[in-house]
């Protein structure tokens, strides 16, 4: 009955702020800088051209003026980086964020879209195993499927993948998983346990800051882990079974992320994406997932909101 009561919820916010009149709804959510206006990279420019791209971040996410000042230096882990605390996790996160937009080309430019999967997203992230993290969702402009999350609650879906969606479960499903690797703090397991920041998991802010090149080189190899290679499969096998249940917990068919990974397979080797190189084999993930879902034995009739979904996303 929760459940459906948060789904309701959802709903009559959708309902009484349709996507052309939600004026203010974003900046609640986002909290960005007063009067201040993020260029779009999708008009006409390619990432790597776009001016202030660093600065832009903090009025898409509420990020500081002095805490992007310390991304772009290199140095914002405040002390030792083993163990992570929250706040060096969320200073991580944003470097990875920029990082995310310069590759990604950047916002896509639709903000009635960024407000719902905002909407979606914090709806599953309230019900998440780290509810009180502020989280943050954004559409890139690129046009291959791909989502991933950074650490410290920064999430990104590709426009390209956000077209693929048939209704909102699955929109939820795919967020579900990613909002997973954040509570479960995957990245940051990966590169404390790895090779990935070596020595300078030993070193204090104060050597940081002699040598700041070396916190950028290890936020370069971050990036590259989660844009390239990938993380360990039984993390993103992890993610998928904790992400299920996100979920079903916020009143979804648990079978949304399953149904979207059934319409990815068809593309397996066909479609160019990094996706495929930095996730396991799709046909293996539903397998799991299926076997999965047989331990739920009260999801029938839990809705998959098409026609919600094909209203706010579909209806462009």
């Amino acid at each position: 009955m929760k459940r459906i009561m948060m789904l309701g919820s959802l709903f009559l916010l959708c309902l009484f702020l349709p996507a052309t009149a939600m004026s203010g709804f974003l900046d609640d959510i986002l909290k960005p800088a007063p009067k201040q206006k993020v260029d779009s990279p999708a008009q006409g420019k390619a990432a790597d051209q776009q001016p202030g791209l660093l600065d832009g971040i903090g009025g898409l996410f509420g990020v500081k003026k002095n805490e992007i000042d310390l991304v772009k230096k290199g140095v914002g882990v405040v002390g030792a980086l083993q163990p992570i605390g929250e706040e060096e996790e969320i200073v991580l996160g944003e470097a990875v964020a920029v990082e995310a937009f310069s590759r990604f080309g950047g916002e896509y430019p639709n903000q009635a879209w960024n407000r719902y999967i905002n909407l979606v997203g914090k709806t599953i992230a309230e019900i998440s195993d780290r509810p009180t993290l502020n989280y943050h969702f954004a559409i890139l402009n690129s046009p291959e499927q791909n989502a991933f999350a950074a650490p410290g609650g920064y999430i990104f879906i590709t426009v390209g993948l956000l077209k693929t969606l048939k209704n909102e479960a699955e929109l939820g499903g795919v967020l579900a998983h990613e909002i997973a690797h954040v509570t479960k703090r995957h990245m940051l397991d990966t590169i404390r346990r790895g090779a990935v920041l070596g020595s300078i998991s030993e070193l204090s802010l104060t050597a940081m800051k002699k040598d700041p090149k070396m916190f950028s080189n290890a936020i370069e190899q971050m990036t590259d882990l989660l844009f390239t290679k990938g993380l360990d499969k039984d993390k993103e096998f992890e993610a998928d079974v904790v992400g299920v249940d996100y979920a079903y917990r916020a009143g979804y068919s648990p079978q949304g992320l399953r149904d979207y990974l059934q319409s990815l397979a068809k593309e397996e080797g066909h479609a160019e994406s990094v996706f495929f190189a930095t996730h396991p084999s799709t046909t293996e993930r539903i397998s799991k997932i299926n076997a999965l879902l047989n331990g739920y034995s009260d999801i029938q009739g839990l809705p998959f909101l098409a026609t919600r979904f094909q209203q706010y996303v579909k209806a462009k």
